[in-house]
């Protein structure tokens, strides 16, 4: 009896060292990584043509009290408008303003290179760009405020632009969301006070005409930017594998790597996983959102084989980020979407002042005002609209017109749409 129980146990053992090895070989073998297609050709930009250096310039001249904080948060929404405190604010950053203004006349924006974790401590400048577009946004609302419309809307329109040279600067992910956030200040702008002023139709269908950018340019920038987030990951790999220690690039914080004998990572193998849903990305940038194809979350591995894998924490920490993908290209839609409706609402105010009245529909607005009715980059139709409503709207990514619904709070989700609105009151 003891002799069965020894050969049972001897025979577990075998099998135990057997999987380990077949594990441990898994988890050493090379995986064939396809990231062609990922590399990220950066420009050599001249000397002191670099928006990007004479932003962070402008930045270091930034004047904002913290005892007036609230009170100046209060002239980016133009309410409980301070005229005088507006004046002190323009007043103490002439400097820092003549600085946004003479980025906004280069035509190229290039971030320093992001390759690693370490390098995390150079993405303070995102803040700054921050700040200094609330400090634009101030100008451009007591411009207004004293009857300068048209400087002022020259202003928003250079705002956009130097957000969309943000999104396509190079940087990893969240430079591109920073500059779609300074981009959005442009176009709440022009959506907020496009009623309110006294442009004439001519000018409105000039700023229409400087809104038009090249069809790829949305594309682009979010394929840069998906190249330039595939180097950063890689390089966090490659720290991980030589330090030993996780880090996390938000915290800065450690954590131990599984122990060296365990076989539960391998850096190409998850270099290659990486390679692939950031290449699906790069790729589907070019499509409209319901065109492209992502992968089914309820396909993934089950943990089991996750180990045996002999890259389970690899494997764990891509399948962690994959249900990010759709909200990440969504944003690229919705950059898109927030373009087209913009336009749109200047060519309606330009009808409105022409006619008399709201169109009846898009269509009437072509060709006079816009060259064609604006797509929708969720699903490849056109915008819908609403003269009665007054909105402009986009179906978002259900893909479903929910007639301009835009609910996405205090009710279940299975009754939440997600129709993206963009209102006008004129």
């Amino acid at each position: 009896m003891k002799k069965w129980l020894l050969r049972i146990s001897l025979g577990f053992l075998a099998l135990l060292l057997l999987l380990y090895a077949f594990v441990f070989l898994r988890s050493v073998i090379p995986a064939t990584v396809n990231d062609e297609g990922l590399r990220l050709e950066r420009a050599s930009i001249p000397e002191g043509s670099n928006a990007f250096e004479v932003l962070k310039v402008a930045a270091s001249h930034l004047w904002s009290p913290d005892k007036h904080s609230p009170q100046i948060y209060d002239l980016l929404g133009s309410t409980n408008w301070d005229d005088a405190l507006a004046s002190t604010v323009l007043a103490s950053n002439r400097e820092t303003l003549a600085g946004w203004d003479a980025a906004a006349k280069l035509p190229d924006m290039q971030v320093p290179e992001f390759s690693k974790v370490d390098d995390a401590s150079m993405l303070t400048y995102l803040s700054d760009w921050k700040r200094l577009a609330q400090l634009a946004m101030v100008r451009q609302n007591s411009l207004l405020h004293n009857g300068q419309d048209k400087k002022a809307f020259d202003q928003i329109v250079n705002h956009i632009r130097l957000g969309q040279q943000m999104q396509n600067a190079d940087g990893v992910l969240i430079c591109y969301l920073v500059g779609l956030a300074v981009e959005n200040m442009g176009f709440y702008q022009m959506q907020h006070w496009v009623g309110k002023t006294h442009l004439t139709p001519a000018e409105l269908k000039d700023y229409i005409r400087q809104l038009q950018s090249p069809p790829d340019a949305t594309a682009t920038a979010f394929a840069n930017t998906m190249k330039a987030e595939y180097r950063c990951q890689t390089g966090w790999l490659v720290d991980m594998s030589q330090r030993g220690k996780f880090i996390n690039p938000a915290s800065g914080d450690n954590y131990p790597r599984p122990m060296r004998w365990l076989p539960a990572f391998n850096s190409s193998q998850t270099k290659a996983l990486f390679a692939k849903g950031d290449l699906m990305l790069a790729q589907a940038a070019s499509h409209h959102y319901n065109e492209t194809k992502f992968p089914d979350l309820n396909s993934r591995p089950s943990l089991a084989s996750m180990y045996l894998s002999g890259n389970a924490v690899g494997q764990i920490t891509y399948y962690m980020m994959l249900p990010a993908v759709t909200a990440i290209l969504a944003k690229k839609s919705q950059c898109d979407v927030q373009l087209q409706a913009a336009r749109t609402i200047l060519a309606l105010r330009a009808y409105q002042l022409t006619q008399g009245r709201l169109p009846p529909d898009l269509d009437a607005l072509v060709p006079e005002f816009l060259e064609s009715v604006p797509v929708d980059d969720f699903n490849g139709q056109p915008l819908h609209y609403s003269a009665e409503r007054k909105i402009v709207y986009s179906v978002g990514k259900n893909l479903k017109d929910d007639g301009g619904d835009d609910r996405s709070s205090d009710v279940p989700d299975s009754q939440r749409h997600l129709d993206l609105v963009y209102k006008f009151d004129f």
